[in-house]
This record gives structure tokens, sequence and C-alpha cells, in this order.
């Protein structure tokens, strides 16, 4: 079906749709306060749902028409997805799975929410176990990360990466990594011991949620079947309903449906702040003759860091989820590293590529037409205009400066590249990709949205003697 979700994970739906068990707040408040002034600071008492609620209520009738019409047959194919599965395979034990059957059923059909209080004790039983194996993660990346620094002979003071000069600092590195490793030991030890206890306790309270979320299944697949039903109703008028609860039953859908897609495009926007902070370390070690392409490097890890901070605060604090890293990029990302080691100018030139398309997203959803939180809208915003036109002036201008040389290899060469990326990229995003459903969410076609990258991406292709029309861009990933 052309509008069922992604499918990637077995639930259909993303990790980071589940609570969080990390508590990322207190360190996203202090990156906050250390780097952003009195006037670009955030105003973080915003309720985001009820922004968005807001939002709808004060569309004019053909606004909200329009949107519904886009957006209702996205909830339709998510319905059909789910009660498919649910007759398959029972209702799932997950919280997470519950929670994506509740978007789908308007507020007035309780089922799910009865669901959801049968599930909630695996839920309380599963949060002491996760939690350690949280921590576990987190110790294993900084082990990993110091490791890494110590094989390179560098050491790390806040987000500034130096060579190892001192004994102190190596004796500091070294019990450093000794109390890690401790750590995770311990922890290791201590979930060991606590498995065995758990997974007795667990299937016994399987079992018994699953018969009593096997009694009340008919219920929930009734109230799927009702909404799908009103949902196909109104999109084969083309017309909103007269009656009004049915109405406020569309609204709260949407409502629901927009909550999912700005996690979505929170999450996007993360992980593209994140995946730039490797590479950019790896620049720093590789520009060591060159100090000044250092320093630039290295506020520019200052700024990821805080971007990533604050778009982490938001999807935790704002919307109860925690982040989700695709597999295809992290194998894309790999790649762009490796690429970067052996063709220094290639690497430097999808940098290029890649911030023009990151800073194009974030000026896209700084506009109120097309973002309605003004929270997010104003994040975006932001960091648009305060630090992506100088990041992007420093890729352009360490281009222009190592690599530039104006002959037919490097046109060549680079030409290959922009259509590698590109691909890579835009390959996935067909309009049943999540991504884009998240667009389609608030009202946005992706065509607006590709029209603004593409025409932002060919400005600072020119920039560095490569001028492709937008035109040719949209021909390259397949999108006319």
């Amino acid at each position: 079906m052309k509008n069922q979700p992604h499918t990637l994970l077995a639930n259909g739906r993303p990790d980071y749709y589940i609570t969080p068990t990390r508590d990322f707040t207190q360190y996203t408040k202090d990156c906050e306060e250390k780097y952003w002034n009195k006037e670009t600071a955030f105003d973080w008492g915003q309720d985001v749902r009820s922004n968005l609620r807001q939002h709808l209520d004060q569309l004019a009738p053909e606004d909200f028409s329009k949107i519904s019409l886009m957006v209702l047959p996205m909830i339709e194919g998510s319905i059909a997805y789910k009660i498919d599965q649910i007759q398959q395979k029972q209702l799932p034990l997950d919280e997470d799975a519950l929670k994506g059957i509740e978007e789908c059923v308007p507020f007035d059909r309780t089922s799910i929410q009865q669901a959801l209080s049968i599930q909630s004790p695996l839920k309380e039983l599963q949060i002491s176990i996760s939690t350690m194996k949280d921590q576990v993660e987190i110790l294993q990346s900084e082990l990993l990360d110091l490791r890494e620094q110590q094989r390179l002979g560098l050491f790390k003071v806040g987000n500034q990466v130096k060579h190892l000069e001192t004994v102190a600092e190596k004796q500091n590195q070294t019990e450093t990594l000794s109390r890690l490793a401790s750590q995770t030991e311990q922890i290791k030890l201590k979930i060991k011991q606590l498995d065995k206890q758990y997974v007795l306790e667990s299937t016994q309270l399987k079992a018994k949620i699953q018969a009593e979320l096997h009694a009340i299944e008919h219920l929930i697949l009734d109230d799927l079947q009702a909404t799908r039903k009103l949902i196909q109703r109104t999109v084969q008028a083309k017309a909103l309903p007269t009656d009004t609860q049915d109405l406020l039953r569309l609204k709260d859908l949407i409502w629901k449906r927009q909550i999912r897609g700005l996690k979505d495009i929170a999450n996007h926007a993360l992980v593209v702040e994140q995946s730039a902070i490797a590479p950019l370390t790896m620049g720093i070690i590789h520009y060591k003759r060159h100090r000044e392409i250092q320093e630039a490097m290295t506020t520019f890890i200052n700024d990821e860091a805080k971007h990533s901070a604050t778009f982490r605060r938001f999807l935790v604090e704002k919307l109860e989820a925690k982040e989700f890293v695709s597999p295809i990029l992290i194998k894309g990302a790999n790649r762009y590293m490796w690429l970067a080691r052996l063709i220094p100018s290639t690497g430097f030139f999808l940098a290029v590529i890649v911030e023009a398309i990151g800073a194009a997203s974030l000026e896209f959803f700084g506009t109120a037409k097309y973002m309605p939180d003004a929270l997010f809208c104003s994040i975006c915003k932001t960091i648009a205009e305060q630090d992506e036109k100088r990041h992007m002036d420093l890729c352009v201008a360490i281009y222009n400066e190592l690599y530039r040389k104006g002959n037919k290899w490097e046109r060549i060469r680079n030409k290959m590249a922009l259509k590698k990326i590109l691909r890579s990229v835009y390959s996935d995003k067909t309009e049943d990709h999540q991504l884009i459903q998240a667009f389609r969410a608030f009202g946005v076609d992706s065509e607006f949205l590709y029209q603004h990258i593409l025409g932002r991406l060919s400005q600072q292709l020119a920039r560095i003697s490569l001028y492709v029309e937008p035109e040719v861009l949209r021909t390259i990933i397949g999108n006319r």
C-alpha cells in the first residue's frame, strides 16, 4: 500500500518513539546555558502539543480541509497496516507498539487505553533493566572514544581535542579509562545477576498480560475499523464531515499524526548535526599543519555540539522520545569517513553538499508557514541564521583555498561525487518514507521542500565553480 508506514523494524516504528530512560536534560540545559546568549535563548516553557492543537483550531476551513485530505490517507494506510498486524499476530506486548495504535484512533475510542493499562506492569519491570543497559551503552561509547584518543596520542578537554603533552594528561587519561572500564564491568555483572530473575518474572507476566489483551482485542479492532470507515468516507467525499463529533475525531487524528511527524523531523535534524562531529574531528587531525583550519573546525564542532544538545533536549523533553539513527545512515557515514581519509578534496566537496542540504532544511523549517510549532521553528531559524551561514562559508573557503583547481579532472570527479551522494541521500525518500510523510503531516508537499533544498544547493555549488541547475539536481535524485 502506497501510504503504508515505514516497516524496517518489527513494530513498524523506529526505536526513538520509546520514552527515553537516558537523562539528557541536565546535559542539554548546561550546553544551552554555555552557548546560547540572551538574544538567541529559546522559550522552553512552551507546550509543543498545545502549539500544534492551537494551530489546527485556528486554521481557516479551506486550509484545514487541504491538510486533512493530505494527511488522512496516510492515517488510513497506518490503520490498515495495524489491523493486518493484529489479525495475524495478536495485540503487541510492546508499549511503544500499543502507543502506535493509540495514534490511529480518536480521543473517544478508549479500548486502547485499557490495553496500555494492562501492559503497564511489564513496562515497570523492564525499566530497571533497560536503565542499566543504557548506562552500559553510554559508558562503552565513552570508552571507545577514549581508547581511540589514546591510540592517536590525543587528549580531549571539553570539546577541544589536542595532542598529549604532559605526564599529568597521560595519567589522567589512563585513570579515566580504568574508572570507566571498572564501572562498565560492575554494571554488566549486576545485569547478569538480575537477568535470570527478570526472565522468569517477565515470562509469567507476559503470559498473564497476553491473555488479558486477547480478551479486549476485538474492541480495539472495532475501534480501528470504525475510524478507518470514517476516514474512507471523508476521503471519498473529498469534503470534511458536517457532524461536529466526527470533525473533532478527525482533528484529533491529524493532531496526533503531526506530533509523530515532528518527532521524525526533530530526530532527522539531530542526527544530521550529530553526524558532522566525527568527520570534523578527523579533519582537525588531518589538517595539523593548517592551524587556522583546525581552529575553524574546532569552532564548527562546538556549534554542532550545541545544535545536537538543543535538538536532543527538544526531542526528549518536549516529545518524550529518544533519537534513532538509521543503519543505512551509519553505513553511509562510515563510507564517507573512509573517502575523506583517502581523498580529502572529495571529502571536503561532500562536506559542502552535506552542509548546504542541512542548512537549507533548517532554513525551511525555520519558517512559520511550514512549521506551526513556535519553539521548533525558532530553534531552526536561529541555528540557520546564526551558525549555518558561517559553516557554509567555512566549507567553501577551505575547499577553494586547498582543492579548487578548475581543471577537467576536478569537474568530472565532483560531478560523480555529487550524483553518488544525492542518490544516497534521496534514493529511499519515496512518498511512503516516514520523513516525507512527516512533511505531508503539516500540509507540505515534498516538492516544495525539494525545490528549496536543491535551489540552495545549486547556489552553494556555484561558489566552488560547479554550477548545476536545480532542475538537473532534481533529475539526479529521480524527482521531477
